[in-house]
């Protein structure tokens, strides 16, 4: 346990420090380019075409989601999106809020808030989610996601009807 504590204590320095030594123009650039490179994302998504967006993940991603838990590895998350895209063949995610924070040169994190549509319109779940982005071989790559639902509208609960 007390190894724990100092190895959390030491982590919390690190990140203090990456947060407070960033030039803030590379950060903006940085910023910006995951920030684009994510909404590609969001787009690939809602046009239904999962190879476009598989390649928004580095191979070793983990995504922890609380309807599955833990997913390792892309293929593990390739059948998960291509079951959600089978299950709702018009859903659609509208990401209500954007923040994307470069943690060092290569790295950044981003938060949002999403609507998740089933039939494309209408009634939505509703959650928030953090991810972890590296730039590797010049490439950005999601390696970590953890989405948390935060909501569904009345239509989408079981109890509703």
């Amino acid at each position: 346990m007390r190894k724990q504590r100092l190895f959390l204590g030491i982590a919390s320095v690190l990140l203090l420090l990456a947060f407070t030594s960033v030039d803030n123009n590379v950060g903006a650039d940085i910023e910006n380019e995951v920030k684009t490179f994510f909404e590609s994302g969001v787009k690939a998504f809602n046009a239904h075409d999962l190879d476009l967006f598989m390649n928004h993940f580095h191979n070793d991603f983990e995504m922890y989601t609380p309807m599955t838990g833990w997913l390792r590895g892309l293929p593990a998350v390739k059948d998960r999106f291509s079951m959600v895209f089978e299950q709702n063949p018009m859903v659609k995610m509208d990401i209500e809020e954007l923040k994307v924070r470069k943690i060092a040169s290569n790295s950044a994190v981003v938060d949002f808030k999403w609507k998740v549509y089933p039939t494309g319109e209408g009634p939505a779940y509703h959650g928030i989610t953090t991810g972890v982005y590296v730039l590797r071989e010049g490439e950005w790559g999601e390696v970590l996601e953890v989405e948390h639902v935060t909501g569904a509208d009345e239509e989408l609960t079981p109890n509703s009807q």
